[in-house]
Protein backbone atom coordinates (compact mmCIF):
# COMPACT_ATOMS: atom_id res chain seq x y z
CA UNK A 1 0.00 0.00 0.00
CA UNK A 2 1.10 3.70 -0.95
CA UNK A 3 -0.52 6.39 1.22
CA UNK A 4 0.12 10.28 0.25
CA UNK A 5 -0.07 12.49 2.54
CA UNK A 6 -1.40 16.45 2.35
CA UNK A 7 -0.20 18.79 4.97
CA UNK A 8 -2.87 21.18 4.85
CA UNK A 9 -2.80 22.22 8.79
CA UNK A 10 -1.04 25.81 8.39
CA UNK A 11 -2.40 28.91 9.42
CA UNK A 12 -1.72 30.84 6.46
CA UNK A 13 -0.29 33.77 8.69
CA UNK A 14 1.57 34.85 5.69
CA UNK A 15 -1.24 34.82 3.28
CA UNK A 16 -3.50 36.58 5.85
CA UNK A 17 -6.50 34.66 5.17
CA UNK A 18 -6.84 30.78 4.49
CA UNK A 19 -4.88 29.88 1.29
CA UNK A 20 -6.37 26.28 0.49
CA UNK A 21 -10.32 28.11 0.30
CA UNK A 22 -8.77 31.02 -2.49
CA UNK A 23 -9.42 30.70 -5.78
CA UNK A 24 -7.09 28.72 -8.20
CA UNK A 25 -7.49 28.35 -11.96
CA UNK A 26 -11.16 27.08 -11.48
CA UNK A 27 -11.34 26.11 -8.47
CA UNK A 28 -9.29 26.26 -4.85
CA UNK A 29 -6.02 25.84 -4.30
CA UNK A 30 -7.04 22.59 -2.04
CA UNK A 31 -9.29 21.27 -4.58
CA UNK A 32 -6.91 21.25 -7.51
CA UNK A 33 -4.02 19.65 -5.28
CA UNK A 34 -6.74 16.98 -3.99
CA UNK A 35 -7.63 16.56 -8.38
CA UNK A 36 -4.05 16.09 -9.37
CA UNK A 37 -3.44 13.73 -6.30
CA UNK A 38 -6.59 11.54 -6.47
CA UNK A 39 -6.20 11.45 -9.74
CA UNK A 40 -2.64 8.47 -8.96
CA UNK A 41 -3.67 5.58 -9.51
CA UNK A 42 -0.69 4.07 -7.33
CA UNK A 43 -1.77 5.78 -4.42
CA UNK A 44 -3.98 3.62 -2.28
CA UNK A 45 -5.22 6.41 0.08
CA UNK A 46 -4.41 9.81 0.74
CA UNK A 47 -4.40 11.30 4.37
CA UNK A 48 -5.34 15.30 4.24
CA UNK A 49 -3.91 16.62 7.84
CA UNK A 50 -6.57 19.53 8.46
CA UNK A 51 -6.04 22.44 11.46
CA UNK A 52 -9.66 21.56 12.34
CA UNK A 53 -13.19 20.15 11.27
CA UNK A 54 -14.60 21.35 8.56
CA UNK A 55 -16.85 20.83 5.50
CA UNK A 56 -16.85 16.89 4.52
CA UNK A 57 -14.71 16.16 1.54
CA UNK A 58 -16.21 13.78 -0.93
CA UNK A 59 -13.59 12.51 -2.62
CA UNK A 60 -12.19 9.09 -3.56
CA UNK A 61 -9.11 7.51 -1.16
CA UNK A 62 -9.45 10.59 0.96
CA UNK A 63 -9.47 10.50 4.64
CA UNK A 64 -9.32 13.55 6.69
CA UNK A 65 -7.66 13.74 9.75
CA UNK A 66 -7.53 17.15 11.89
CA UNK A 67 -4.05 17.64 13.74
CA UNK A 68 -5.24 19.35 17.05
CA UNK A 69 -1.49 20.59 18.00
CA UNK A 70 -1.00 22.41 14.68
CA UNK A 71 0.34 25.29 16.33
CA UNK A 72 3.18 23.31 17.28
CA UNK A 73 4.29 22.87 13.56
CA UNK A 74 4.98 21.17 9.93
CA UNK A 75 6.36 17.99 12.29
CA UNK A 76 3.08 17.41 14.37
CA UNK A 77 1.22 16.95 11.01
CA UNK A 78 3.27 14.86 9.79
CA UNK A 79 3.37 12.79 13.43
CA UNK A 80 -0.39 12.94 12.93
CA UNK A 81 -0.43 11.44 9.55
CA UNK A 82 2.18 8.99 9.83
CA UNK A 83 0.28 6.98 13.40
CA UNK A 84 -2.85 6.67 11.77
CA UNK A 85 -0.98 4.52 8.75
CA UNK A 86 -2.66 1.34 8.06
CA UNK A 87 -0.62 -1.46 8.84
CA UNK A 88 0.76 -2.67 5.46
CA UNK A 89 2.36 0.52 4.37
CA UNK A 90 5.17 0.31 1.67
CA UNK A 91 6.16 3.99 1.34
CA UNK A 92 4.36 7.31 2.25
CA UNK A 93 4.46 10.37 -0.29
CA UNK A 94 4.17 13.54 1.73
CA UNK A 95 3.38 16.67 -0.11
CA UNK A 96 1.92 19.88 0.74
CA UNK A 97 -2.01 20.86 0.01
CA UNK A 98 -0.79 24.62 -1.26
CA UNK A 99 1.22 23.10 -4.29
CA UNK A 100 -1.82 23.12 -6.95
CA UNK A 101 0.51 22.66 -9.42
CA UNK A 102 2.37 19.25 -8.89
CA UNK A 103 1.27 17.36 -12.39
CA UNK A 104 0.32 13.78 -11.38
CA UNK A 105 2.93 12.40 -13.38
CA UNK A 106 5.19 13.53 -11.30
CA UNK A 107 4.06 11.91 -8.39
CA UNK A 108 4.20 8.74 -10.47
CA UNK A 109 7.27 9.32 -11.72
CA UNK A 110 8.63 9.23 -7.81
CA UNK A 111 6.66 6.39 -6.78
CA UNK A 112 8.49 4.59 -9.94
CA UNK A 113 11.58 5.91 -8.76
CA UNK A 114 11.12 4.60 -5.21
CA UNK A 115 10.47 1.27 -5.80
CA UNK A 116 13.41 -0.35 -6.12
CA UNK A 117 14.69 1.27 -3.40
CA UNK A 118 12.38 -0.45 -1.01
CA UNK A 119 11.75 -0.15 2.96
CA UNK A 120 15.06 2.81 3.32
CA UNK A 121 14.31 4.24 0.02
CA UNK A 122 13.85 8.35 0.23
CA UNK A 123 13.15 10.18 -3.32
CA UNK A 124 12.97 13.97 -3.78
CA UNK A 125 12.18 16.16 -6.94
CA UNK A 126 14.96 18.46 -8.29
CA UNK A 127 13.67 21.28 -10.84
CA UNK A 128 16.24 23.75 -11.85
CA UNK A 129 18.97 22.46 -9.32
CA UNK A 130 16.73 22.88 -6.73
CA UNK A 131 14.67 20.42 -4.22
CA UNK A 132 10.96 20.41 -4.16
CA UNK A 133 7.98 18.13 -2.64
CA UNK A 134 6.22 15.80 -2.87
CA UNK A 135 9.04 13.51 -0.92
CA UNK A 136 8.63 9.88 -0.95
CA UNK A 137 9.89 7.62 1.46
CA UNK A 138 10.02 3.85 2.30
CA UNK A 139 8.41 2.03 4.94
CA UNK A 140 11.89 1.73 7.08
CA UNK A 141 10.98 5.69 7.66
CA UNK A 142 7.76 5.62 9.16
CA UNK A 143 8.76 5.41 12.90
CA UNK A 144 10.87 8.31 12.73
CA UNK A 145 7.92 10.33 10.59
CA UNK A 146 6.18 9.10 13.73
CA UNK A 147 8.55 11.20 15.64
CA UNK A 148 8.08 13.89 14.38
CA UNK A 149 7.10 17.95 16.28
CA UNK A 150 8.12 20.89 15.45
CA UNK A 151 7.89 23.41 12.61
CA UNK A 152 10.51 21.59 10.52
CA UNK A 153 8.75 18.92 9.21
CA UNK A 154 10.74 15.91 7.22
CA UNK A 155 13.88 17.94 6.97
CA UNK A 156 15.73 16.48 9.72
CA UNK A 157 14.99 12.76 8.12
CA UNK A 158 16.54 13.95 4.84
CA UNK A 159 19.18 15.31 6.14
CA UNK A 160 20.02 12.49 8.85
CA UNK A 161 19.60 9.59 6.10
CA UNK A 162 20.91 11.42 3.32
CA UNK A 163 22.76 7.99 1.87
CA UNK A 164 18.99 7.02 1.27
CA UNK A 165 17.86 10.08 -0.53
CA UNK A 166 17.68 9.52 -4.37
CA UNK A 167 17.05 12.94 -5.98
CA UNK A 168 14.89 12.58 -9.03
CA UNK A 169 15.37 15.35 -12.11
CA UNK A 170 11.53 16.71 -13.01
CA UNK A 171 10.67 18.96 -15.53
CA UNK A 172 8.08 20.11 -13.58
CA UNK A 173 8.34 24.00 -11.95
CA UNK A 174 5.09 22.84 -9.98
CA UNK A 175 7.27 21.14 -7.24
CA UNK A 176 8.82 24.42 -6.44
CA UNK A 177 5.25 25.96 -6.41
CA UNK A 178 4.60 27.22 -2.82
CA UNK A 179 1.65 29.38 -2.91
CA UNK A 180 2.87 31.28 1.14
CA UNK A 181 1.74 35.16 0.19
CA UNK A 182 -0.96 37.02 -1.86
CA UNK A 183 2.18 37.93 -4.22
CA UNK A 184 2.68 34.25 -4.75
CA UNK A 185 -1.14 33.38 -5.89
CA UNK A 186 -0.60 36.74 -7.86
CA UNK A 187 2.40 36.22 -10.36
CA UNK A 188 1.05 32.25 -10.74
CA UNK A 189 -2.58 32.86 -11.47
Amino acid sequence: MIVGVLLAAGASLRMGRDKLSLPWRGTSVLSATLEAWTSVEELDEILLVLRREGPALQRDKVRTLVNVGAEEGMGSSLRVAARALSAGTEAVVVGLADMPDIASSTVRTLIDAWRPLGPVGIVAPVFQARRGHPVVFGAGHIPALQALGGDEGARSILESQAADVRLVAVQDPGVLLDLDTPADMESHR
